[in-house]
């Protein structure tokens, strides 16, 4: 690639002005072009002549004429410009070509994205969409992905990220029926299955909440959050989770909830870059705020 000396270059102002002006034969096109003042367009005119010390334009009649370095000069950023044009065109398009990338936890996006995400294509079907199934705990990379859906505490922030809250939802102890008979359970001998994605200490709070020692449980550690419901849903262990992500089996009995108080939230947000975001991302972002606010426990974004 050639480098550029932009010492050497004028105003892109300034250039512009004058390539409306030879392109469309005068002053007045070319501010009306530009939505600009006539006198404007003029003054930018002269300002390039008088950096590079060459007349590109004459009087002629009640018009103007370009000089022949005028028509030189106005032929080349024709030309640049035009490719300019055409590789922001095809940047664009290859951007909107190859979708938004997401990366989100396996239960989210099986909890709550996919059931509705043929409402999101019947509203934007140009738009591919395409997920990462990570962990909670997998790295939070922008460059990869345009959206990054991750649980943290309310109020969380991450720092180079803008983090829009889509919802609350709250900890909550549940198991297969068969796992815990007729009677009030035991829960000191029951296992426990181990989710390695939740943070902070929460795991074992609970269990100590319950009035079990972490350390003298059974923990049944599956090795990944699709398995740690399929565990649980097969009656191998209790089961703490973002009540979300269990909303479907607890409505259809496979899992029961067990009654044990505590009051630990968990919000999920959708990470992005900062700054402008591409129509594309805006609209899959924006649509997860909307699928996302009737399944929240309270404000999402309520500390």
């Amino acid at each position: 690639m050639t480098e550029v000396d932009w010492h050497r270059l004028p105003p892109l102002t300034t250039l512009r002005a004058f390539e409306a002006t030879a392109r469309l034969g005068g002053y007045s096109a070319a501010a009306r072009s530009l939505n600009v003042t006539t006198a404007a367009i003029a003054q930018q005119v002269r300002k390039l002549e008088a950096e590079l010390g060459l007349a590109l334009v004459r009087r002629e009649g009640r018009g103007l004429a370009m000089t022949r370095a005028g028509q030189g000069l106005g032929a080349a950023l024709g030309t640049a410009f035009a490719q300019i044009v055409k590789g922001i065109d095809d940047v664009t398009a290859q951007e909107a070509a190859r979708g938004v990338r997401v990366s989100t936890t396996v239960r989210f996006v099986d909890a709550v994205i996919m059931p509705d995400l043929g409402d999101f294509w019947a509203r934007h079907p140009g738009v591919q969409v395409s997920f990462s199934p990570d962990g909670n705990d997998a790295a939070i990379d922008l460059d990869a992905y345009d959206i990054v859906v991750r649980g943290g505490a309310p109020g969380q922030r991450w720092e180079g990220a803008e983090a829009t809250p889509l919802l609350r939802t709250p900890f909550i102890l549940c198991a297969a029926p068969g796992l815990l008979g007729d009677g009030p359970p035991d829960l000191s001998d029951l296992p426990w299955i181990r989710d390695v994605s939740i943070g902070g200490g929460v795991w074992e709070a609970v269990v100590r909440r319950a009035g079990c020692d972490p350390a003298r449980l059974r923990v049944v550690d599956p090795g990944g959050a699709k398995f740690e419901l399929e565990a649980a849903l097969l009656g191998y262990g209790l089961h703490l989770s973002p009540e979300i992500t269990v909303r479907r089996p607890l409505q259809d009995g496979r899992l029961v909830r067990v009654d044990l108080p505590f009051d630990w939230l968990a919000v999920y947000y959708a990470l992005s870059r900062k700054g402008p975001l591409s129509d594309p991302v805006r609209l899959f972002r924006d649509w997860l705020v909307t699928l996302c606010a009737p399944l929240s426990s309270g404000p999402p974004d309520a500390i």
